[in-house]
């Protein structure tokens, strides 16, 4: 009787294990999810910004031309 009881103790535990086992793999496999889409986002942000930064370029580079342009349309009307 000693015995059964026993082993039914150990079936028990490794039930409970298992079911651990189950949850921690289940929350892992959540937590990658999760790295990956803030991977994805952050490739995102990244990406946008690069854009932005290159609108700005183009911006400030504009304003110097008409800058320029003006300028130059001021000296001919003036001279």
């Amino acid at each position: 009787m000693k015995a059964i009881k026993e082993l039914e103790l150990q079936t028990t535990e490794i039930k409970e294990a298992r079911e651990k086992l189950a949850n921690l793999e289940g929350n892992y496999d959540k937590s990658k999810m999760n790295v990956a889409e803030k991977t994805r986002e952050i490739k995102a942000l990244n990406e946008k910004i690069k854009a932005l930064e290159r609108e700005l370029a183009l911006d400030k580079t504009l304003a110097e031309i008409k800058k320029i342009l003006w300028g130059k349309i001021n000296q001919s009307i003036t001279g």
